[in-house]
């Protein structure tokens, strides 16, 4: 029964790890089955790039260019969805939207693709907490790469849909430009799509423009200048030496009055919250002072790591959701099975599936609370012994 157990907890915590991986996945055979659709036939793709005269093409020859490189961008974006991008998963969702509009107009009989692309957005959105990661260095390197595949798809696509424009666009150059001033939003109407092929186009741009922008712009300069600013309000920030402390996980109410506790009485605390940073003042605001704070996944390996689980005296699941705290307690046993752990029920219900994850403290206020309170109204004496009674026994033995 403990082996069987132990298997189910390993597979509930493989699940959360790599999840994200078959979001990937989905997201990578849409770009595959563009290719499937519209490439099914007999075409050399390295034709579609041995162009030597646009004015002079022959456009039957470049059936579906467009598509080419829609089907390409989504690739590219699924390995930035392997590692939980969040640039990547931003595009993913604008590109999925755009590849679900063209093959409903273009190709309505291709049904698995369409329920595909559909079920791709449902999970990018479901698991859009997944997908929390990014930095100055590896967003400047995404946003570099997306930046150049959207304007090579608006270029090669303006060439393509060239006559639904007035003017007929039948130059790289003007094609250049146009796929500039409309992914920037300028728009001086000189170049107007009159057809509805083009117009469906120029929306896909539109769209897929802003996105890139905005979520490039976001997520490199970002992180540098809140992290400027810190500097600059705060000023330099001597990290505790993370030794012979207790590790909160949460900033539920339990969380931050044990915070309190704990620091009146001179122990060494760091805290690891999922909130994000710019509300460090709000916390350290209702704490009253400055602590050493994480934030991140609190369940994640490399961020109970950064938080010193190897050397802590005890690490506390204190946050509002039952599961998360499960997975605090599963994680921090993985790393360092000799720690001492500390997990808060908020429902009672799940008191005995908590207790399968063996953490050496078990506690529950709401049920504390509610036999405290039945007591009193049942008349019942309470003093000093009753109330370690009910807080070591209620619940078939909250404290271990």
């Amino acid at each position: 029964m403990e082996h069987y157990l132990r298997i189910k907890q390993s597979a509930i915590k493989l699940w959360f790890e790599l999840r994200h991986v078959g979001v990937a996945f989905l997201v990578l055979i849409n770009g595959l089955l563009i290719f499937k659709t519209i490439y099914g036939m007999s075409t050399d793709l390295t034709s579609l790039f041995h162009i030597n005269s646009f004015s002079g093409l022959d456009w039957n020859e470049l059936a579906n260019g467009p598509w080419f490189m829609l089907g390409a961008f989504l690739m590219l974006n699924s390995a930035g969805l392997f590692f939980r991008a969040k640039l990547a998963w931003a595009v993913s969702i604008v590109l999925l939207i755009i590849t679900l509009i063209f093959t409903f107009h273009f190709h309505p009989n291709q049904h698995f693709s369409i329920y595909l692309c559909f079920i791709s957005l449902t999970a990018l959105m479901f698991f859009g907490k997944d997908f929390d990661r990014s930095s100055a260095t590896a967003g400047g390197i995404f946003s570099a790469i997306s930046f150049t595949v959207l304007l090579f798809y608006a270029t090669y696509g303006a060439l393509y849909f060239g006559e639904g424009f007035n003017p007929k666009i039948n130059s790289l150059m003007t094609a250049f430009y146009f796929s500039i001033v409309t992914m920037t939003t300028v728009g001086y109407g000189d170049v107007i799509p009159i057809s509805e092929p083009a117009r469906l186009f120029t929306t896909s741009i539109i769209i897929a423009g802003i996105t890139v922008f905005a979520t490039s712009v976001t997520t490199v300069f970002g992180p540098i200048i809140s992290g400027g600013l810190n500097k600059l309000v705060k000023g330099h920030q001597h990290q505790m030496n993370r030794k012979n402390h207790y590790i909160i996980c949460g900033t539920s109410i339990l969380a931050m009055n044990t915070v309190t506790q704990l620091s009146q009485r001179g122990m060494d605390l760091t805290i690891i919250t999922s909130r994000n940073q710019e509300d460090e003042a709000e916390i350290e605001q209702k704490l009253g002072k400055k602590f050493d704070i994480l934030f991140g996944d609190v369940s994640d390996n490399c961020v109970l790591e950064l938080a010193g689980i190897q050397n802590c005296k005890a690490i506390l699941a204190l946050t509002n959701d039952d599961a998360q705290n499960v997975f605090v307690v599963m994680s921090a046993k993985d790393q360092c099975p000799q720690v001492k752990t500390v997990i808060a029920v908020n429902d009672s219900k799940n008191i005995n599936k908590v207790k399968q994850v063996k953490p050496d403290v078990v506690l529950s206020p709401q049920l504390f609370g509610s036999e405290v309170l039945a007591s009193v109204l049942n008349g019942e004496p309470l003093d000093n012994n009753r109330l370690l009674d009910i807080l070591t026994h209620s619940g078939e033995g909250l404290l271990k």
